[in-house]
């Protein structure tokens, strides 16, 4: 089922503590997977690793406006700013977490080379051809309609201009009907829709008017992430019973549902039914 725009900016703002205690949100502004290899010991590490292997791949340099498409607290685009000294525009659907970016840019120092604005991805308050690169992670999932958005994307980039997406993608467009129960239960847990096949998704890059594009499985690089979430769904669940009994509907309960997506999730990806890619394309000169 779709969701709307405030119904998403809604889901981040009242699930933060979440990804305060188990993201340690304050330092790394990262609400994603990572990327795990032979570079990484520890969850921090992955968190900023996936920003290194997206910005080697899309060839960011010094002189690209990026747009930040679903950009959360602002964590890729702080990282690109201090890293790369490029200038990013990070785009959020809530406004808690676009004023706590720019608050935390300019704690940085990084308020030259990085800003935060509310607006939907899907219909950009940018004119046309206004980035040399259109960047998401784990945030195009939450679109209902993902051709629209490529769509969008290609407008907003400029001729040479790059894309590069990293997200969760279901393995085939029919499953069988527990299978699906369980990948929905996952995704609808994270106010996400649905999520769309690799090869849907090609359909979209072609139809968007990208002649250049890859779609790349980096599931092994996420496996780590996913059962470090698993492991923790189990205190969890015992924290949430434990609080929901003492305060019930006298204080703001903690969402039993999203906490169960923590279960949800490595189960779906141990049956094979959703993978982590990485897409990546050019618009045409």
């Amino acid at each position: 089922m779709p969701y709307s725009n405030q119904q998403i900016a809604d889901y981040y703002d009242h699930t933060e503590p979440h990804y305060t205690a188990h993201w340690n949100l304050a330092n790394s502004h990262a609400l994603h997977y990572g990327f795990w290899d032979e570079t990484t010991k520890h969850f921090s590490e992955a968190l900023n690793r996936i920003n290194v292997i997206l910005s080697e791949k899309a060839r960011i340099k010094s002189s690209d406006r990026v747009l930040d498409a679903g950009c959360g607290v602002g964590g890729s685009s702080f990282w690109l700013a201090a890293n790369v000294n490029c200038h990013c525009t990070g785009l959020t659907l809530s406004e808690k977490q676009a004023e706590r970016a720019n608050r935390n840019s300019l704690e940085k120092g990084l308020s030259e080379q990085s800003r935060f604005v509310v607006g939907d991805m899907t219909d950009a308050p940018f004119p046309d051809a206004s980035f040399d690169v259109f960047w998401a992670i784990e945030s195009v999932c939450h679109v209902a309609d993902k051709h629209q958005l490529l769509k969008e994307a290609y407008r907003l980039l400029k001729p040479g201009g790059r894309l590069i997406i990293a997200d969760f993608y279901q393995t085939k467009e029919q499953l069988p009907a527990k299978e699906q129960e369980l990948l929905d239960r996952w995704v609808n847990g994270w106010a996400v829709p649905d999520l769309s096949t690799p090869s849907s998704f090609e359909i979209g890059l072609q139809q968007a008017g990208f002649t250049t594009y890859e779609m790349q499985n980096i599931s092994p690089h996420i496996i780590p992430s996913a059962k470090r979430l698993y492991y923790r769904f189990f205190p969890g669940w015992v924290i949430a019973k434990l609080y929901n009994a003492i305060y019930g509907v006298r204080r703001p309960v903690i969402n039993m549902a999203n906490v169960w997506t923590a279960y949800d999730q490595y189960i779906a990806l141990k049956k094979g039914l959703w993978q982590y890619h990485i897409a990546t394309a050019i618009k045409s000169d």
